[in-house]
């Protein structure tokens, strides 16, 4: 009988080489360390070998007693064995800390897929063993629609709980040749290993009807859908090169039909090298003032006077000359760009109007600037146009803030504060492209509105189409009764200016009546409206 007892236990549970019984009756001979213990009438003969930290070694030996030189050579051996045990377990220790640091390096901790480190290095083994073979990777980039609206309703909670119902649900397409990992946030990737159109496509219908499917979360039914782009490596893709591929397949689909899927096109890597070289140059332009306010005049239905201006965006491009918005908004908006390109424009239109107003005495118009939805839910918005009314010496009376009328309804407890501060300042507020959401006459008594903008598409089919004459006069009966002002946009026809006149609409805007101006011409039309001044006896609002 052999055992090392930790000298901390007293239940030797930690004696190596013991039965059960013989536990029992080492156990009974421990607290005394008995030299001798009597088993069924036979003397087993114990040596108890004080060992390193408290341990303790027991030999035991039926009938002969140890000599000294055995219980020397019992201590060596007992040390030996001790530190042999203290080494595996150090070794077991090692070996499980690099399993965990290994997991916790190469598995997502949400859902217990591979995560993206994992797969970079699984793609990259098998675009190896791919090159110059028949074997084709291919590669299924899967990104879950309207997520953040999900987290927005619900919270983090129920998001982190249906991106675990999704890696379950990916999980079953596991097999030999498809390999299914989390990239990061919403996003899920699918490899194949040995892949070609068809066999993608039809994985990718599959996962759609499967996404599709309502998931039950703690007791929520939750209906959400998932946009999935397809890409097949080529010779000389890197791992990188293959998601770049899917993911620009991807965003085609959330551009065009959000829930489907679309396959990689070489003119898709072209759009979206363009779309990068445009928002760098964005970014440039704000820092080098590039980017400036053109003002569009507000007319008189009545005696044809300006009284006010719309301030908008231009871009003086050193090579493609001056843009419109329509030329670099979209990409602007996606890139999170807006904001600064809002306050960009608010500051430059301050600081030139105030200008006009300090050189035309007793010229007292409104001036117009559009925010997007982004600015609108900005916390440093209030303090933004503080600032550009201090410094360029600009009455809050004298400006107007447009938003448009679904920025207004889908954001309202999010802008709400902001409204309620521009009010406080002073500060009017103006609906535009009014009629083409989703307009509600709450919003109009909630919000401090002073002005609906008529949208141009009204207003283009004055004088051909009833249903647009019908639209039209009843904003501006809805108005009246409101104490709103109103002014009809995209007036480029006379016999539109005199439709909307014999209507009562008091405002106009458009090309017929002046179109959007730098600053010396805007002086110029300003200097031409002067023998109308005698009329202009109030602001716009």
């Amino acid at each position: 009988i052999t055992a090392i007892m930790d000298g901390s236990q007293s239940d030797f549970q930690h004696c190596v080489g013991l039965e059960d019984h013989q536990k029992f009756l080492l156990a009974a001979a421990v607290e005394e360390r008995l030299p001798v213990l009597s088993l069924a009438g036979v003397p087993l003969h114990l040596y108890w070998a004080p060992l390193d930290g408290g341990d303790v070694m027991v030999v035991g030996r039926f009938r002969e007693a140890y000599s000294l030189e055995e219980r020397a050579l019992l201590r060596a051996m007992g040390r030996s064995i001790q530190l042999s045990t203290q080494m595996l377990a150090a070794l077991k220790a090692e070996q499980e800390a690099k399993d965990l640091a290994i997991r916790e390096a190469t598995i997502d901790a949400l859902t217990g897929l591979p995560n993206r480190r994992y797969l970079l290095d699984h793609l990259g083994a098998g675009l190896d063993s791919s090159s110059g073979g028949r074997l084709q990777i291919g590669l299924l980039f899967i990104d879950l629609d309207r997520f953040k609206h999900l987290n927005d309703v619900y919270g983090h909670s129920i998001g982190d709980a249906y991106l675990q119902a999704v890696g379950v649900a990916l999980g079953q397409f596991h097999d030999a040749d498809t390999f299914v990992a989390r990239l990061a946030g919403d996003e899920f990737i699918v490899v194949v290993s040995s892949a070609n159109i068809g066999i993608l496509t039809d994985l990718a219908d599959k996962i759609l009807q499967c996404l599709k499917q309502p998931f039950n979360i703690r007791g929520r039914v939750l209906h959400y859908s998932a946009s999935i782009g397809v890409a097949l490596a080529e010779p000389g893709d890197r791992p990188q090169d293959l998601l770049d591929k899917a993911d620009m397949a991807m965003y085609s689909v959330k551009q065009l039909l959000p829930g489907g899927y679309a396959c990689f096109e070489p003119y898709m890597l072209d759009q979206a090298r363009r779309k990068a070289d445009l928002e760098s140059e964005i970014r440039s332009a704000l820092l080098q003032d590039e980017v400036i306010a053109f003002f569009q005049p507000i007319i008189s239905s009545l005696h044809g006077g300006v009284v006010g201006f719309e301030a908008l965006a231009r871009w003086l491009h050193p090579r493609r000359g001056l843009l419109t918005p329509k030329d670099f908004i979209e990409v602007a908006e996606d890139a999170g760009l807006l904001r600064d390109l809002d306050a960009r424009i608010l500051r430059d239109a301050c600081c030139r109007f105030s200008g006009w107003q300090s050189v035309q005495k007793g010229f007292n118009p409104r001036l117009s600037i559009n925010i997007s939805a982004a600015t609108l839910q900005d916390p440093t918005l209030i303090e933004r146009v503080k600032e550009s009314l201090v410094s360029s010496g600009l009455k809050a009376r004298n400006l107007l803030l447009e938003v448009t009328e679904s920025s207004l309804v889908k954001n309202v407890e999010r802008a709400q504060h902001n409204i309620l501060s521009l009010k406080k300042m002073g500060v009017k507020l103006a609906v535009d492209d009014f009629g083409t959401g989703y307009s509600s006459l709450r919003y109009l008594r909630q919000f401090p509105v002073s002005m609906l903008k008529i949208d141009r598409s009204f207003v283009s089919g004055l004088g051909q189409s009833y249903d647009d004459k019908v639209i039209v006069e009843t904003i501006l009966r809805m108005a009246a009764s409101l104490g709103i002002q109103v002014v009809a946009e995209g007036v480029e026809t006379e016999e539109q200016r005199q439709i909307l006149s014999r209507m009562g609409c008091e405002f106009l805007q458009g090309y017929l009546l002046g179109q959007p101006l730098d600053s010396p011409m805007s002086d110029q039309l300003l200097a031409r409206s002067e023998r109308r001044r005698k009329w202009l006896r109030q602001p716009i609002v």
